[in-house]
C-alpha cells in the first residue's frame, strides 16, 4: 500500500523517483562545506561564486498499530547534541530529535525494511537566508493541539483549519568546516481571509490576519558534523497524543497508525556566474 505524501520547500525541489521500503537510500552523501549565506561571495578572476544550500530529506512512515517501530530508530541517533533540559521539554512534547553518523544508516535502514515502512525521498533548494520548510498535512477540523511548557503547564490551542510545518534554518562556519547548526521549530500556520493593518516603516499596509502558532518554545539547535544528518520524530511514551510532537508526526490512514520519522542532509554545495 502507498501512503500519500507531500513536501513543501522554499525553493524548488526534486522528488525522487522508486523510493520505496526495499529502496532505502542513505540520506545524503558527504557534506562539503563552504561560506556561510549572506557572507561576501567570492571572486575567481572574473566569476562570483555564491554558496547556496540544498536539504536531502526523507520521509518515512512506520505503522504502529501494535508496536511502535519509530522506538527503534533511537538506539542509533545521538539525541544530546543539544540542551538537555530542552530536549527533555520536547520528549514532554511528544517530539524527538538528534543526529546520526552515516555508520548508523545501516541500522536504521534494516528497521524501515523490517517493517515495510513507506519512504519519500526528496531533495529541496533553498534560497538563501531563508529556511527549508517542510509541510506534515493539514489541521482536522477543530483540532487542539497542547504546549507543554517549562513549567510544567498544558496549555491547548484549538484550529479551526491550516498547515502543519516543520521550519529547519541553518548556519554554516567557515571556521569549522566539519561542522554546521541547525535550527528546528514546528508551526501550524494559517491566514484567514480577514486582512487588518500593519505598520512597515513608515507604511500602512492591509496584511492577511494570522491565526497559527509558532512553537518557538519547541525550537532546538543542534549541531552536524560532516557526513551527519538530523532525525526527527515522535516520542511514543509522551502522556497524551494531543501533544504537538503527536499531532505533527503521527496520523491514520484506512485504518491504519502511522509514525512520521525525518531524515534530513544538509548539502552546501558552490554556483558560479560572471560578474
Amino acid at each position: 500500500m502507498t501512503i500519500g505524501m507531500t513536501t513543501l520547500a522554499v525553493g524548488c525541489s526534486e522528488p525522487l523517483a522508486g523510493s520505496s521500503e526495499r529502496d532505502v537510500q542513505a540520506p545524503g552523501n558527504r557534506l562539503h562545506w563552504f561560506e556561510p549565506p549572506g557572507s561576501s561571495p567570492s571572486r575567481r578572476s572574473d566569476r562570483i561564486v555564491v554558496v547556496q544550500m540544498q536539504f536531502d530529506v526523507l520521509r518515512i512512515e512506520l505503522p504502529a498499530d501494535r508496536i511502535h517501530h519509530s522506538e527503534k530508530t533511537w538506539n542509533h541517533v545521538d539525541e544530546l547534541r543539544s540542551d538537555p533540559a530542552q530536549m527533555a521539554l520536547l520528549r514532554r512534547n511528544g517530539l524527538r530529535m538528534g543526529a546520526a553518523s552515516p555508520e548508523a544508516w545501516a541500522a536504521l535502514r534494516a528497521i524501515f525494511e523490517a517493517c515495510q515502512a513507506q519512504v519519500l525521498r526528496a531533495r529541496h533548494t533553498v534560497r538563501q537566508g531563508l529556511p527549508l520548510t517542510l509541510e506534515l498535512g493539514e489541521v482536522e477540523p477543530d483540532e487542539t493541539v497542547f504546549l507543554i511548557t517549562a513549567d510544567q503547564r498544558a496549555v491547548g490551542s484549538t484550529f479551526s483549519r491550516g498547515q502543519k510545518y516543520v521550519h529547519v534554518d541553518y548556519e554554516l562556519n567557515p571556521d569549522a568546516e566539519s561542522t554546521a547548526t541547525l535550527r528546528v521549530t514546528p508551526e501550524i500556520h494559517n491566514l484567514t481571509g480577514e486582512r487588518r493593518w500593519r505598520r512597515d516603516g513608515g507604511r500602512l499596509l492591509k496584511v492577511p490576519e494570522y491565526e497559527g502558532k509558532l512553537f518557538h518554545e519547541l525550537a532546538c539547535t543542534l549541531t552536524l558534523g560532516a557526513g551527519e544528518f538530523l532525525v526527527i520524530g515522535p516520542d511514543t511514551t509522551a502522556a497524551t497524543n494531543l501533544t504537538v510532537g503527536r499531532r505533527f508526526l503521527t496520523r491514520e490512514h484506512q485504518g491504519q497508525r502511522y509514525e512520521t520519522v525525518l531524515c534530513i542532509t544538509p548539502q552546501p554545495f558552490r554556483t558560479e556566474a560572471k560578474r
